[in-house]
């Protein structure tokens, strides 16, 4: 595991909280999920719940590689974050991930809270841009 720099940090608060995940099923058919940033863990995890029923949390128990990309809407530059999930029992982080998913204004208690914890951190960065930099404008 690798630790998630303050620029990612900055960016997912910029952004929101707002991030896409990617995951895979037993196929190897491709799903994108819009989700709120729950929680930053020891700056190695990101914290997430699922609020409605879909493909996500399926495919984490399938296969538990998953990408995150934290896009710059104004730049269209980010990271994209690597890594896996699994599944929250802590009663504590479970709560907390309730209680935020409230704040964003989704009412329903989350089905499954679960963890990803980042491996590799990658820029993206658009054709034409020298400098990497998705945040500086906004420090």
């Amino acid at each position: 595991m690798v630790e998630i720099t303050e620029e990612v940090v900055r960016l997912i608060m910029k952004e929101g909280y707002v991030v896409l995940v990617s995951t895979v099923d037993e196929k190897g058919v491709p799903n994108v999920s819009p989700r709120f940033v729950l929680d930053i863990i020891g700056k190695k995890e990101l914290l997430f719940a699922d609020a409605f029923r879909d493909k996500t949390f399926s495919n984490i128990r399938k296969w538990p590689k998953v990408s995150v990309a934290v896009l710059d809407r104004k730049s269209l530059s980010g990271f994209q974050l690597k890594g896996q999930a699994e599944k929250v029992t802590s009663k504590r982080l479970v709560d907390q991930a309730g209680a935020r998913l409230k704040e964003h204004g989704l009412n329903e208690e989350p089905l499954r809270v679960w963890a990803f914890s980042v491996e590799e951190v990658s820029p993206f960065i658009p054709r034409g841009v020298t400098k990497f930099s998705p945040v500086s404008p906004y420090r």
